[in-house]
């Protein structure tokens, strides 16, 4: 049994040809030019070392734990999101947050409340440990 190209029936079925392509003479090197291995030896090393290639566009993966108040939080911000944005996603509700939050009082208490969540949470732990 042969194999079926996809590609070949779905043309078939819409009454179409597979595209052809003039072949290509090939290519020939531009006599003005200079061979490139001789251009690689005539050229002087740099004096400085290179700096480090700049990093991708893309993050870092980063996992974290977070408390029920804590994803309470993040849903209500997305909620709040949704109608302004296309997309929305705990990873860009958090960016936003982290963009739009300024040093002060607020974030200290903030910090606090979050601090106290963590505690409170570690505390119910050990109790149903102790049990």
């Amino acid at each position: 049994m042969a194999k079926s190209n996809k590609a070949a029936d779905l043309l078939k079925l819409l009454g179409q040809r597979t595209p052809s392509s003039p072949p290509k003479p090939p290519a020939q090197p531009d006599p003005k030019r200079e061979n490139p291995k001789e251009r690689q030896t005539t050229n002087p090393k740099p004096s400085q070392p290179r700096s480090a290639p700049p990093r991708g566009s893309r993050g870092k993966a980063i996992q974290f734990y977070l408390h029920d108040a804590d994803e309470k939080l993040i849903r209500e911000f997305a909620v709040w999101l949704a109608p302004h944005r296309k997309r929305i996603n705990d990873s860009l509700v958090i960016k936003a947050v982290l963009r739009a939050a300024k040093t002060g009082p607020q974030l200290l208490a903030g910090y606090d409340e979050g601090l106290a969540v963590t505690k409170a949470h570690h505390q119910n732990k050990k109790r149903s440990e102790s049990m």
